[in-house]
């Protein structure tokens, strides 16, 4: 799925896919081998399955404000972006999972805190996010940070979580 897309020498990106059997009880994910649930080894057939989710999770950082009169790329920080639940699904614990999944990911690659973007015109994200430990923080006024390529109507709120504090239910 991301096969096509070039990650910057030192960069990771991940894809966690959930899969649905039968019943959410068989929920599973598709990453990496440290995210494997129950017996599953990496193979698995859409005939069993069926996606209902993805989010996207790198160390990139296009989406972050560049460092120092070089323009360096930030380091420590995880992003994560295209997160999708299929409608007939939402409001079933898949969106919250997958970003669990991404936060222990980025912990994984030694990464301190995690970001998004979340659109303005899209409060149930924005309580999910807020939900999950995310804050929501204010670019400075001019400053010229990076948005994602959408249309230009929409707006966005800058949200980041610190990880080395996990989130209590």
């Amino acid at each position: 799925m991301l096969s096509g897309f070039s990650i910057p020498n030192g960069c990771r990106r991940t894809c966690l896919v959930a899969v649905v059997g039968s019943s959410v009880d068989q929920t599973f994910y598709i990453g990496i081998e440290n995210f494997k649930i129950g017996g599953f080894d990496g193979k698995f057939s859409l005939n069993r399955g069926y996606v209902t989710g993805i989010l996207t999770v790198d160390t990139v950082a296009d989406f972050l404000p560049r460092k120092g009169p070089l323009r360096q790329r930030r380091t420590g920080i995880a992003y994560i972006s295209n997160v999708a639940v299929r409608e007939r699904f939402r409001r079933k614990g898949i969106a919250k999972r997958l970003i669990a999944k991404a936060e222990a990911q980025a912990r994984s690659w030694g990464c301190r805190s995690i970001a998004l973007h979340c659109d303005l015109n899209n409060p149930g994200a924005t309580k999910l996010y807020k939900g999950q430990g995310f804050k929501c923080i204010k670019v400075p006024e001019g400053a010229s940070w990076p948005q994602p390529k959408t249309s230009p109507d929409i707006k966005f709120n800058f949200m980041m979580k610190l990880l080395n504090t996990p989130i209590t239910t």
